[in-house]
């Protein structure tokens, strides 16, 4: 598994177990979400925040630059679909019986 995505998921187990048993329901699986969602963010920032030479339209050339960034910070870029979803299986605890 991916480096940043296990420390994330550590993250979110570590975040669940400090709940109270009232708010332990889906925290970990709220938490995990809202942390890739910020790391997301943060690398289209990244990329916003890059000089960038006039001759590229950023509106254009943007959002597939926002999808290299995510892709190259969690690792993903030469995942095929079907590694993806084995991932996200796992990283859920679903198990295929």
């Amino acid at each position: 598994m991916n480096e940043r995505i296990d420390e994330l998921s550590k993250k979110a187990v570590d975040y669940a177990n400090a709940c109270k048993a009232e708010a332990w329901d889906g925290a970990y699986e709220r938490k995990f979400a809202e942390l890739i969602v910020s790391e997301c963010i943060g690398c289209c920032e990244q990329v916003i925040s890059d000089p960038v030479p006039k001759s590229v339209d950023t509106w254009l050339n943007g959002g597939s630059q926002c999808i290299d960034q995510i892709k190259k910070h969690f690792g993903v870029d030469g995942m095929s679909t079907e590694d993806k979803k084995t991932l996200i299986k796992e990283l859920l605890g679903v198990k295929n019986d």
